[in-house]
């Protein structure tokens, strides 16, 4: 049960009430039974007496018979209100019998007592009274309506008494205080009063001001808080940009401007070359210095309409309003190449970058904003393909390539699942003799349509799509198993050699993929080894340097490949040093004839031996080719003059027959760019 809701002034008047009519109505019902515990027996002596006096009194008339003065008598005690009727019986003969009144109704309730009249001893008659039997309860209701009229006017007068001190000293602060907290609650300027008042009410008054300065300070605070949120999550705590959430915001916003009024929109997609080699050499705090350079520089060189936004990692997007022409954007994308292309000053060093950029054009190339940011994306990696430092504009056949990579990508990892890849072995002889050392692991896609695929069909895929991890893991494992088959055949099979691609090695988990095939396998480290290109080791170098340190605390043997087509540095051979450099067969295939690698050739075999580097000749194709790598005191050799690479069949099938490989007779040259005479995974 819910009591009902009444106001506060209405609640008062009630409590005011019960507080005066409750102890009346107590005392009303004490006062009722003390009077009817008291007046209960003086009534009944009241009406014996009144009965002895009226027989007393008729005694005498009746004595003398006079009946004028019996029936005074009766009519003056029947005047009497608690008398109802008076009956009179003589004991004379003939006597009539008196009734006063005359044939009375009497109340069943009425009290009926009889004396006899005497006088001198002798019984004169009998007297018979009725009295009124209600006399106490009407008696008690006069006093009940009495105290009820009191306690009435006791109200009133409380209330009229108390009400206005109430409404002056109660109800009128309360209703302050009630306008006091609403205002509190609606953040109203007048939230705060003054009070003067010393009492309770006045106290309240006083604490619900301050309590209105602590949460307009709160308020404040929680303003300033969600400001600085709504800033966090719309812009790049780093450089201060707009993030991707806001840049999406402002495009779509300028695209259906661009919908409703025309016009045409630019989106220029920006990506850092080699940010990751500037993390990784000088640590996060230099790339982090390096991105807020770009970022200023960037927001000064575009226009007051434009939006500059950090993308995400060491990618930016710019969106170019109101173009009117390719031109201003091809001026646009050129300015910001040079600005980034300004070294960048951090600490005391300067760090030398440059960023690649993709530009997508609305209404020309997307739809939407998704399709304008990911055409731009799409241009900015051909830029990236063409070379870096550059920009492209979008084409409809980068999708096409794009989509192409993407069927190669669900390619690979299918022929991953099924175990489509094989490894074929290209022997490594002693230039001297011939006698075979070793051999290079080479990848090999046994392709369910088109046959065996050579590693350049889908090696820059699987680096693409995030698969040359698993590519590399597999060639070093299969590599170890077929070490460890050889083995225990009793095969001398030398070294066999795996490339290892740049994205792999820089991934530390190669380092956990070759101490594990070694382990499994029962494969000791001088049997395996690794070749990397020379662009691997000339990039990330004091990364590269410390995986290159673990690899040969394990005991492992490091080999370059295409040695002298990159940015040849002595630096790299003397802090690495690796077990062996493969010339390069851009070197080899015009030997002897060729004035320049003539002289290239054994500059780069003495400059090796100095360090104590073995070196290896790879391409090779011809009788001539072989005795000049001979004369030049060239260690190793290894191409279609010595052998093609093997299935693991034939190749083992070589190793059984005999250690020494001569030339193959009437052996052709591979075709420019084969796996067989360049290397590859």
């Amino acid at each position: 049960m819910r009591w009902p809701r009444l106001s506060l002034r209405a609640t008062v008047a009630l409590t005011i009430a019960a507080a005066v009519l409750l102890p009346t109505l107590v005392f009303w019902q004490l006062d009722q039974r003390l009077t009817r515990d008291s007046y209960a027996p003086l009534i009944e002596e009241n009406r014996r007496a009144l009965l002895l006096l009226t027989a007393s009194a008729l005694a005498e008339p009746i004595w003398t018979i006079d009946q004028r003065a019996v029936r005074a008598t009766a009519e003056q005690v029947l005047s009497d209100p608690s008398v109802l009727r008076l009956r009179l019986i003589e004991q004379r003969p003939q006597a009539p019998v008196l009734d006063f009144p005359s044939a009375p109704k009497i109340d069943v309730a009425a009290l009926e007592l009889h004396w006899p009249i005497q006088r001198e001893g002798v019984v004169l008659g009998k007297l018979t009274i009725w009295f009124d039997g209600h006399q106490l309860d009407r008696l008690l209701a006069e006093r009940s309506r009495a105290a009820l009229w009191l306690a009435g006017l006791q109200i009133l007068f409380s209330l009229a008494l108390l009400l206005p001190v109430m409404l002056r000293r109660l109800l009128g602060p309360i209703k302050r205080l009630k306008a006091q907290a609403s205002a509190i609650a609606s953040r109203a300027p007048s939230a705060s009063q003054q009070w003067h008042r010393n009492d309770e009410l006045g106290e309240l008054g006083q604490h619900l001001n301050e309590v209105s300065m602590q949460i307009s300070a709160l308020f404040e605070q929680a303003e300033a808080r969600k400001a600085e949120l709504q800033k966090i999550a719309l812009h790049d705590v780093l450089t201060g940009l707009p993030n991707r959430r806001l840049f999406a915001e402002l495009t779509q916003a300028a695209v259906a401007a661009c919908q409703r009024d025309g016009g045409r929109l630019a989106l220029l997609f920006i990506d850092v070359d080699r940010f990751k080699s500037i993390n990784d050499n000088h640590g996060h705090a230099a790339g982090d210095q390096v991105l807020q350079a770009l970022a200023s520089r960037m927001r000064a060189v575009v226009r007051q309409a434009d939006v500059v936004c950090r993308h995400s990692g060491d990618e930016f997007t710019v969106l170019l309003r109101n173009v009117d022409s390719l031109e201003e954007v091809a001026a646009m994308a050129d300015r910001l190449l040079k600005e980034a292309e300004a070294p960048v000053q951090v600490d005391d060093r300067e760090l030398a970058i440059s960023v690649s950029i993709g530009i997508a054009l609305y209404p020309d190339d997307a739809r939407n904003h998704e399709e304008l940011v990911g055409h731009a994306d799409t241009a900015m990696y051909a830029a990236k393909h063409l070379g870096r430092a550059r920009c492209s504009f979008y084409r409809v056949e980068f999708n096409s390539r794009l989509q192409a990579q993407t069927e190669m990508a669900q390619s690979l990892l299918r022929a991953l699942r099924k175990g489509e890849f094989r490894l074929h072995y290209q022997p490594l002889v002693q230039a001297n003799d011939g006698r075979l050392v070793g051999c290079e692991a080479l990848l090999r896609w046994q392709h369910p349509e088109r046959g065996l695929v050579h590693p350049e069909d889908f090696i820059s895929a699987a680096e693409h799509c995030g698969l040359i991890s698993e590519l590399g893991a597999f060639t070093i494992n299969t590599a170890c198993a077929q070490i460890a088959r050889w083995k225990a055949a009793g095969l001398h099979f030398g070294t066999v050699a795996v490339n290892v691609s740049a994205l792999e090695f820089r991934h530390h988990r190669l380092i956990d993929t070759v101490t594990r095939a070694l382990a499994e396998h029962g494969v000791a480290p001088h049997e395996l080894e690794l070749e990397l290109t020379e662009s691997v080791l000339m990039t990330d170098t004091d990364s590269t340097r410390r995986i290159v340190e673990r690899l040969q605390a394990l005991g492992l043997r490091m080999s370059v490949d295409d040695f002298g087509t990159g940015y040849s540095s002595l630096a790299y051979l003397k802090r690495l040093r690796p077990s062996k450099i493969k010339i390069d067969r851009a070197f080899v295939c015009d030997l002897p004839d060729d004035p320049d690698d003539r002289v290239l050739v054994p500059a780069i075999v003495q400059l090796a031996h100095s360090l104590g580097i073995s070196v290896v000749a790879e391409g090779v194709e011809t009788e001539a080719q072989q005795l000049f790598l001979q004369r030049c005191g060239c260690d190793l050799l290894q191409g279609y003059r010595i052998s093609k690479a093997l299935p693991a069949e034939r190749y083992e099938q070589q190793l059984q027959r005999h250690t020494t490989l001569r030339p193959v007779a009437g052996s052709a040259p591979t075709p420019a760019g084969d796996a067989d005479r360049t290397g590859g995974l």
